[in-house]
């Protein structure tokens, strides 16, 4: 008797053998919920509903190629605004010493400390551009680690000023 004649094409990870089409059917049956997209199967709908989602159906990616200008990575204090800008990264505040009759502004002299510390600190654009992330949380992990960031509101800026919007794509007609 000759094995493994029937092939399961429906998993994930490793397509299986079975010695009957029997136990293939079974097999089938166990995992009922099929992606749209590709084929794959799933025990329950959640599985199936999640792997689509990060997958396939996921409309959102975050790059941090998208900041190309220090100016990007500081967003105006909460704390004290119009007077000082917060890091994107840690939270850090950074006064605006310039001052004139319109108001209080950003002197070349804040600019490089700003700069010093985005690349002496947050090593900014030492990550790979191409890199993407197809989960918040991702990327969220890759900016701690990445780039020494502490979570926080000011990451919430960062994280959807990085965030890049794709077309959804077509399902396959099975």
């Amino acid at each position: 008797m000759v094995t493994g004649l029937h092939i399961c094409e429906c998993c994930p990870i490793k397509s299986k053998k079975f010695d009957t089409e029997g136990e293939l059917k079974i097999h089938e049956a166990e995992n009922p919920y099929e992606c749209s997209f590709c084929g794959n199967r799933f025990k329950n709908k959640n599985e199936a509903e999640r792997h689509q989602n990060s997958l396939h159906l996921c409309r959102d990616n975050w790059s941090c190629s998208v900041m190309t200008g220090y100016e990007q990575l500081f967003f105006d204090s909460r704390v004290n605004p119009g007077e000082s800008d917060t890091c994107g990264y840690c939270g850090e505040e950074f006064p605006r010493s310039g001052c004139n009759a319109t108001g209080v502004f950003i002197t070349d002299h804040n600019w490089e400390e700003r700069i010093h510390h985005l690349q002496g600190i947050h090593r900014f654009r030492e990550c790979n551009p191409s890199k993407k992330f197809f989960s918040a949380d991702h990327f969220r992990q890759h900016l701690k680690y990445g780039h020494a960031g502490i979570s926080g509101i000011w990451t919430d800026e960062l994280e959807h000023a990085c965030m890049k919007e794709k077309e959804p794509p077509v399902q396959s007609v099975v």
